[in-house]
């Protein structure tokens, strides 16, 4: 009962606070990271971004959730910077039924040009089963960016201590204000996508080929603050939600690089 509340409560707050940023956001959760991709140049962080990013003052908090599978993920994000600089942080609860916790909480930092930037960021998992055991597991990210025009290209290497490096790269292409799209690859899938806004609205959608899933995105975004709400579809697996809102701390919402 409180889990739906809670739920409900969100996605109140997602609609009356009358936006989110028009450039999809990528997925808070580790379960959800379908939606802008995580090397978008520009965002709040979140368990799949890249840390070459750049910076847009601003803070949000996001509650996701699966289909039919008692699992959801509490997340903050805040993020601070200028032209020449960027620092975020991120940090995610996820709890599964009675069986499993994990926090994971992560520090980003990125040097930024009109055309590069390069980051890097430090991620703490801690994950424990009530009343049993606890492990604690140490991630980087590294990161580069190069802007020409309306294209972002970009390149991470990520992974944890325990495991190996794995490599994405991506292409971001920003038309105007109102169009912009995407294609990544972690080497195993092929990640595509694609944005539209008109006036204060945007719909976006992203697509995993092979192994096919699809996520759609709906935002709204006044001069400060902004929400969305998410659903993800995945083949042979679970679907996920996720609502998101975001308040930005300089004149205005982020618009374009």
């Amino acid at each position: 009962m409180l889990k739906k509340c809670a739920r409900q409560l969100l996605l109140m707050i997602a609609w009356f606070c009358f936006a989110i940023p028009c450039n999809a956001t990528e997925g808070h959760a580790s379960f959800a990271s379908l939606l802008a991709g995580g090397l978008s140049p520009v965002g709040l962080g979140g368990f799949s971004s890249s840390p070459a990013r750049y910076a847009f003052p601003s803070y949000g908090i996001s509650y996701y959730w699966m289909d039919n599978v008692d699992e959801s993920s509490w997340n903050m994000s805040l993020e601070f910077g200028s032209e020449a600089y960027r620092v975020g942080t991120f940090v995610a609860y996820e709890s599964m039924d009675s069986l499993y916790r994990n926090l994971y909480s992560e520090v980003a930092f990125a040097k930024t040009w009109t055309h590069f930037a390069v980051g890097t960021s430090y991620g703490l998992d801690m994950e424990w089963i009530p009343g049993g055991g606890f492990w604690a597991r140490h991630r980087f990210k590294w990161a580069g960016l190069y802007h020409w025009r309306n294209i972002y290209l970009a390149g991470m290497l990520e992974g944890f201590m325990d495991e190996s490096v794995a490599p994405v790269v991506g292409i971001h292409w920003k038309s105007d204000e109102s169009i912009s799209a995407f294609a990544e690859s972690d080497l195993d899938y092929l990640y595509v996508g694609a944005s539209f806004r008109w006036k204060f609205v945007e719909v976006s959608s992203s697509y995993r080929f092979p192994d096919f899933a699809v996520a759609v995105q709906f935002s709204i975004r006044g001069a400060h603050c902004g929400a969305s709400y998410a659903h993800g579809f995945k083949h042979n697996s679970i679907g996920w939600n996720g609502v998101h809102v975001t308040r930005w701390l300089g004149d205005e919402s982020p618009k374009k690089i």
